[in-house]
């Protein structure tokens, strides 16, 4: 007995019951709770903005001392303040309230390297 191969039949048949499935799918209604109306043109979500991820910084300068302000999703991890004369400081939120002064910056920067010769 010969098999008769005919290219492309079996993806034919395959295609039409899925090209099939729109056609079925818009003759149906959803089922949608009584006194709820599909509206006739489509309702747009406002455009969502998420939080920002990255920390922020806020410069304020000053006649004896520039203020660096950190923040993450809007609320402040780090105070740098760099005087006129003397080294920087930075200031942090202390656990019990308040503001502590550290030499070194508790920001962690992610820093990776890339290539080296």
């Amino acid at each position: 007995m010969k098999t008769l191969r005919i290219p492309g039949f079996s993806l034919l048949l395959v295609a039409l019951p899925i090209a099939a499935l729109p056609i079925v799918a818009a003759g149906q209604q959803a089922d949608l709770p009584e006194g709820v109306a599909v509206p006739e043109t489509p309702v747009l979500a406002p455009e969502y903005r998420s939080a920002p991820q990255e920390p922020q910084v806020i410069i304020r300068g000053g006649e004896q001392q520039v203020i660096y302000e950190y923040r993450v999703n809007g609320e402040i991890v780090e105070i740098k303040v760099v005087p006129k004369a003397g080294p920087p400081y930075y200031l942090v939120p202390a656990d019990g309230g308040g503001w502590s002064r550290t030499s070194q910056s508790r920001i962690l920067v992610p820093s990776w390297v890339i290539f080296r010769w």
